[in-house]
């Protein structure tokens, strides 16, 4: 390759760039009024919000007793930790597409919550049950068939 070659494909690259209907701004800068992400499916754009725009909205019984059951799967399988399979994730994805998009990213949040809590709830009981255990930690899961799902150990 010559540098004519380079210098070519230089121009080229910058001819490109300008074609490009996204205007330039500067870092940080939220993308104009009305601009649709073309790699977000729809209603999955959080660009601009904050954690308050975040709404618990009612969701799909089964699948919140299932987020519930991932946590307690978590916690037998790996003491605590996620066990890198994305479960949750994967049962939240699919879930997003069956519902309308208006709803779908409060209907994400919402469940996400669901999983955390439950997740904050099982470390409270198992470290109720075993003093000093530290997430991660191995311990005697047969305690964890004590556990009431729903029951707040802290209250």
């Amino acid at each position: 390759m010559t540098i004519n070659d380079i210098a070519k494909m230089m121009m080229n690259r910058e001819r490109f760039q300008s074609k490009n209907v996204m205007p330039k701004l500067p870092n940080g800068s939220l993308p104009p009024k009305g601009h649709v992400n073309p790699y977000c499916p729809d209603g999955m754009d959080i660009t601009g919000m904050k954690s308050s725009d975040f709404k618990i909205i009612p969701v799909d019984k089964n699948l919140e007793q299932q987020m519930k059951d991932i946590a307690m799967d978590h916690m037998r399988k790996y003491y605590g930790m996620s066990g890198g399979h994305g479960d949750a994730a994967e049962a939240i994805k699919a879930y997003l597409f069956k519902i309308p998009a208006a709803d779908r990213i409060n209907a994400g949040w919402t469940l996400q919550q669901i999983h955390l809590s439950e997740a904050r709830k099982l470390n409270d009981f198992v470290k109720s049950r075993v003093p000093g255990w530290e997430v991660g930690r191995p311990f005697d899961t047969s305690i964890l068939d004590e556990y009431k799902q729903g029951i707040d150990i802290k209250a």
